[in-house]
């Protein structure tokens, strides 16, 4: 009996295991055709418009400052459809399951513009993902978001998350785009910026290691090394010939220094 057993959970995982590949493989497909259409969409419509930029009844109507025929003149382009997208965005979703859904929420948002979209991820992550870790590339564009619910409903969706959620670093990419609000609110009180500043030390504490974690502390560590006067923090790594260097090396000299790099 136990070796029946065994050769059909065998047999079972044989058939399921694959399955799981598949799905995943065609999720994937899915996603990437959904960049991809948008991303051309995009490319499209910045070459339409160069190409109206260039005539000579959009550079008179500059040149004379005519809003309204500008507009008149752009308006003949067409623009990708944000609300399209995101009903693709959607059903993708749909189909992938909780499981695989969470990319296609967080490219919708922060690429579409469209509100209804962004309300409708709300909806079905605060339902399915609001304790959960899968959250966090979500949160990571969380001003996108709550952009569209607006102020009350978005500090409503993040206070969801600083309260229900247990995974540290959802905590605090939460607390942090609490004390951005803050922060940035002109009718702030002394009291609400030290609120904010005890929230980004806070977040910093519980994001420790990840990226939020340095971008916290990016301001502070600005403050303290990188103000004119000072000497410039020692830089290390290689150069295009791989050969390493020391930006004490060139201590005495003039040194442009150059960071870029591709997002």
């Amino acid at each position: 009996m136990n070796m029946t057993r065994s050769v059909l959970a065998a047999l079972l995982l044989s058939v399921f295991v694959p399955a799981q590949a598949a799905d995943a493989t065609a999720q994937r497909a899915g996603y990437d055709k959904l960049v991809a259409d948008w991303t051309a969409a995009n490319r499209d419509y910045r070459a339409a418009l160069k190409e109206l930029q260039a005539t000579d009844e959009y550079k008179a109507a500059r040149d004379a400052r005519d809003s309204a025929k500008l507009r008149e003149l752009s308006s003949k382009l067409t623009r990708p459809d944000g609300k399209a997208f995101g009903a693709r965005a959607l059903e993708l979703a749909d189909q992938a399951g909780k499981d695989g859904a969470m990319p296609f929420y967080v490219f919708a948002v922060a690429n579409f513009g469209d509100k209804d979209t962004a309300l409708t991820v709300v909806e079905r992550v605060e339902q399915d993902y609001i304790t959960s870790a899968a959250i966090v590339p979500l949160l990571e564009n969380a001003m996108s978001l709550t952009r569209y619910l607006g102020a009350e409903k978005g500090a409503a969706f993040l206070d969801r998350v600083v309260a229900e959620n247990e995974d540290p670093v959802a905590k605090a990419w939460a607390m942090y785009w609490q004390a951005q609000s803050l922060q940035r609110n002109r009718n702030a009180t002394a009291e609400d910026k030290q609120t904010a500043e005890k929230m980004l030390v806070d977040a910093e504490k519980l994001a420790a290691g990840s990226d939020l974690a340095d971008r916290i502390a990016a301001p502070r560590f600005e403050q303290e090394n990188l103000q004119i006067g000072m000497v410039a923090p020692d830089i290390q790594g290689a150069d295009i010939e791989g050969v390493a260097f020391r930006l004490a090396d060139y201590r005495g000299k003039v040194v442009l220094l150059d960071f870029w790099g591709f997002w």
